[in-house]
């Protein structure tokens, strides 16, 4: 029997998880998008109204209704200038842990939000949110991605004792 019964440190090629997350990042691209400034943020606040509606938790539509719409336009260009970034960092691969991490955290707001929403199918927060997961934690940037080239450099400046590249070092 060999040491690794699950099969936890079998290799993987990284070509499907990169194309995987390139395809997270134009998602996110027509996401944002479709919620552009100039385009009065699109379907958002109808989409936000449906969720105080519907709300999950009863203090989440308060907060929505009196913070959110409230403040529609901050808002709005928070949710334009979040997926903008995020597309663009997994479509490139650059910082691809921080922007996993912050994707995965982005669609649990979201799915925390809307999973009372009529004619939401709940498995579709799932799929948004656990690919993200996977790549935080799979070096899914260093395949196709601009993190290829990011680790080495940080871990040399790391090792060398500046103290924001080892941080950042985590980010790749």
């Amino acid at each position: 029997m060999n040491g690794d019964p699950l099969g936890l440190k079998t290799l993987v090629p990284g070509w499907p998880l990169a194309l995987f997350r390139i395809a997270f990042g134009l998602l996110y691209l027509d996401m944002a998008f479709q919620k552009a400034p100039w385009k009065d943020y699109g379907w958002l606040r109808s989409w936000i109204e449906k969720e105080i509606a519907n709300p999950t938790f009863p203090a989440m539509a308060g907060f929505l209704r009196d913070v959110v719409l409230a403040n529609f336009a901050f808002f709005g260009m928070l949710s334009f200038v979040t997926e903008l970034g995020l597309g663009i960092a997994l479509l490139l691969g650059l910082f691809t842990r921080l922007a996993g991490l912050g994707g995965f955290l982005w669609q649990v707001n979201i799915a925390a939000q809307a999973f009372n929403v009529p004619g939401e199918w709940g498995w579709i927060w799932v799929l948004l949110a656990l690919p993200q997961f996977c790549f935080a934690f799979c070096d899914a940037g260093r395949v196709l991605g601009m993190d290829r080239w990011l680790e080495p450099a940080l871990r040399e400046r790391a090792a060398a004792g500046a103290g924001w590249a080892g941080l950042l070092h985590h980010a790749v």
